[in-house]
């Protein structure tokens, strides 16, 4: 028991298999006792338990990934989101150990295994002082490792009763056109990342030659690269977003799911050759500063692993870091703007950006001929805005 009912710190493994068994329940079956002190990751169902003050008294929240299932906690304050880099949350871990880790898994033979996505569950597993593991018994085995730690307690996996888990939006034509515009720079024997939603998706659907996959993320559109004999080697990802497709795609072989602490890490990144990162942001300034965390005092994602694979790519010998994104927010407004609201990744590891209206390449230019490249990417009724003549 925690002594004197102390604050118990809660740590949940992330991705779309997390737990949803509440933070008391958990701690109740761990043999613990206290206010729960929790930590979240990237999670896409609104957990139901942020709902419910009275089972949950005195709860405080934070999320190193905010946006998706907890967007609206986070705009009303119930969870804080915290600047970390998806890279730096398994050090994190290591050096403040929580007192209970909460895993969502698979059965595999007697044991146990990382529900469809490994993130930084393992460094978790490993140094929590106490594990305890929900059990989906109808969740696909995906071939992530086994789990390993303290396990005291396993529980079965609620059903879902609550609002329904955020969806990657599909490709529009704006997206396609962005894809094309980004699939052109790729070059043979390239190795590329990418993530979910529309652009994404147009990225996938635009490619014409076969890659390779490292990335934070394997999702329904790299398994159709597959599917269309544009995967040279077996996916590597830290966590999957899919369906049927990605099912197909590990029990194929074609997926290796690997650690945050393996993905993520920049010095294997750019020791990958023709790295090709391909993220997007929700603002890019005119000298090529990167914002993918917030509009104003809005939270609406967080830094994740844009950093680390924007950094990676500008590395890696005849790589390239690039940023896609459309050239106006659903509002209507400007993503291509004078300063961003807040610098997620600096400017120096970026190294193309792309909109629906062109390309442009940053590397050799200086703040004068970056604003002029940029500029030329907004919308056509956002250019004179940005005062660039003037400049």
């Amino acid at each position: 028991m925690t002594a004197g009912g102390s604050t118990t710190r809660v740590v949940y493994a992330d991705g779309p298999g997390a737990a949803r068994i509440a933070p008391r329940a958990a701690i109740e079956a761990a043999g613990l006792d206290g206010p729960a002190e929790v930590l979240l990751g990237w999670t896409i169902e609104p957990p139901e338990w942020l709902d419910d003050p009275v089972r949950e008294p005195g709860l405080r929240c934070a999320t190193v990934l905010a946006g998706y299932g907890l967007a609206r906690a986070v705009d009303d304050g119930r969870v804080t989101p915290l600047p970390v880099r998806l890279s730096a949350v398994a050090p994190m871990l290591v050096g403040d150990p929580p007192d209970l880790a909460v895993i969502g898994v698979v059965r595999r033979g007697r044991g146990y295994a990382f529900a469809g996505s490994v993130g930084w569950a393992d460094v978790l597993a490993g140094v929590a002082r106490r594990v305890v593991l929900e059990v989906d018994d109808h969740g696909a085995d995906l071939g992530g490792p086994d789990v390993d730690g303290n396990v005291v307690a396993t529980v079965a996996r609620p059903a879902r009763s609550g609002s329904p888990p955020a969806t990657a939006r599909p490709a529009d034509q704006i997206d396609l056109r962005i894809g094309a515009l980004v699939a052109a720079l790729v070059p043979d024997a390239a190795t590329l990342q990418f993530g979910p939603g529309g652009i994404g998706e147009g990225i996938a659907r635009s490619l014409d030659r076969p890659v390779r996959i490292w990335s934070g993320l394997c999702t329904d559109a790299v398994a159709s690269l597959a599917d269309r004999g544009l995967l040279d080697s077996p996916a590597v990802a830290a966590y999957t977003w899919g369906g049927a497709p990605v099912e197909r795609l590990a029990a194929s072989g074609g997926l290796a799911l690997r650690s945050a602490t393996v993905t993520h890490d920049l010095t294997r990144i750019s020791a990958i050759p023709r790295f090709i990162g391909c993220n997007t942001a929700l603002q890019v300034g005119l000298d090529g500063a990167v914002n993918v965390e917030r509009i104003g005092s809005r939270v609406i994602a967080a830094v994740g692993g844009h950093s680390d694979f924007c950094a990676g790519a500008s590395r890696s010998p005849g790589g390239i870091s690039v940023v896609a994104l459309r050239s106006c927010a659903a509002d209507g407004s400007s993503t291509i703007v004078d300063r961003v609201d807040v610098v997620s990744t600096q400017r120096s590891d970026i190294d193309v950006v792309v909109t629906e209206h062109g390309v442009a390449d940053l590397r050799g230019a200086g703040d004068r001929e970056r604003a002029v490249r940029l500029a030329a990417l907004a919308a056509p009724h956002h250019r004179e805005r940005l005062g660039v003549a003037s400049r």
